[in-house]
């Protein structure tokens, strides 16, 4: 595993860009109504479009990186990105337009994310793996960042299309970096097993275990996309200025960037049980949107960095928490569980929209707590679980062949 210190910042930047696309429709709102009239609902559907074909394809992409082997399995995923951006840029201009190009980005998303799991745990080392993990899941935060710096940056000086085109090349960047060596056992295995007509491997954790991580995701994103789509609003809403209320977001996501990365280093470092983590987190974040909840200036000020530290830093541990129970088929068990938080990113924008027209963000907020709240009980249950069925292969097999 030589070239591992080189493959994680390529995944990583590579899962930055099948994100970008979406995030930046988000930011370039404004943009979109006044060139081409392109409503706020508009918008939101043509995101939602996106998450939804990715959990839609999310589980059979999984085995389909299974079969396709990590690296060629990445290369077609950005390849799909490529090709959706451009087409944005070059032809998107109607909200139908842009719900079909971004759903096609949201194929690449699906195939993308089962890849880099597999790209990863197939090129670094387990000791390592925690904070790999977390710096390839610290993409989206990321894309969200720079999808706000392209419209003053870009959109706003040479236009909006141009900015999509940037997307391109960074995701062309990407492909262009896996490093010449990067080729490991298991493509050539599965490139092998594809020759021969044999089946790609199924995950280790039987489908009931796979569906209860796949519900832990979908409560864990319903709730960062309530946070991530309204916070800035409410902000504004409870009587911060916009300038201070947009830097409340660009805070939030600089925050949970951090604290995914030291959280990945931690359970490396400390051998810590990542659903064990996750279950803290869960609990801590959903204590902080009850700050939120309060709903004056300050709490926004004050609030955002717990919320965001621990309710927007476990997706690279629970990746790694589903990757170590299927040593086996590690790209085909995170497109199952990978398949609720699309899900749950489709959903929080959407329910949120619902909550605030019908009620409040004091609403808003309660309700996200309360979808972290239960998603940190749910883990527990999930944990005790795993740990049930360790017991059993121990008795089986008399070895240890599943971890937290």
């Amino acid at each position: 595993m030589e070239s591992a210190s080189r493959i994680w910042p390529v995944v990583a930047i590579g899962t930055m860009c099948s994100a970008f696309p979406i995030f930046l429709t988000g930011a370039l709102g404004v943009q979109l109504r006044d060139d081409i009239g392109l409503t706020a609902t508009h918008v939101g559907l043509a995101m939602g479009s996106s998450f939804g074909v990715a959990a839609f394809l999310s589980a059979p992409m999984g085995r389909v990186a299974e079969r396709l082997g990590p690296r060629r399995g990445f290369r077609v995923g950005l390849t799909t990105s490529v090709v959706a951006m451009l087409a944005v840029a070059v032809l998107a201009r109607n909200v139908w337009q842009f719900c079909l190009f971004l759903g096609f980005a949201g194929a690449g998303n699906a195939l993308n994310q089962p890849s880099a799991n597999l790209m990863l745990t197939t090129h670094v080392d387990g000791e390592r793996l925690g904070f790999a993990l977390a710096a390839k899941q610290s993409g989206m935060p990321t894309a969200a960042l720079l999808g706000g710096i392209a419209v003053p940056a870009i959109a706003l000086t040479v236009g909006w299309q141009w900015a999509y085109v940037a997307g391109v090349v960074m995701a062309v960047g990407a492909m262009l970096g896996f490093p010449p060596d990067c080729a490991s056992r298991s493509d050539r295995n599965t490139s092998a097993n594809a020759a021969g007509g044999r089946r790609s491997a199924r995950p280790d954790l039987g489908m009931a275990l796979l569906v209860l991580y796949a519900m832990v995701g979908l409560l864990g994103s319903t709730s960062a996309g309530m946070m991530v789509g309204f916070i800035t609003s409410g902000a504004e809403a409870s009587g911060l200025g916009p300038g201070a209320a947009g830097l409340v977001l660009s805070l939030g996501s600089l925050v949970g960037v951090a604290s995914r990365l030291i959280q990945g280093w931690q359970v490396d470092r400390w051998g810590v049980l990542p659903i064990q983590r996750l279950v803290w987190l869960y609990g801590l974040g959903g204590l902080g949107m009850l700050v939120l909840a309060i709903d004056v200036p300050i709490t926004y000020v004050l609030a955002p960095i717990p919320a965001f530290a621990f309710g927007w830093a476990w997706p690279g541990l629970f990746n790694l928490s589903v990757v170590r129970n299927n040593p086996s088929a590690p790209a085909a068990a995170t497109g199952v569980s990978q398949v609720g938080v699309f899900i749950g990113a489709a959903l929080g924008p959407a329910l949120g929209g619902l909550i605030i027209d019908n009620g409040s963000y004091r609403l808003l907020w309660l309700f996200g707590a309360s979808t972290l709240l239960l998603g940190s009980m749910l883990a527990t249950v999930l944990r005790r679980h795993i740990r049930r069925n360790r017991e059993r292969n121990l008795s089986h097999r008399g070895q240890l062949g599943f971890r937290g």
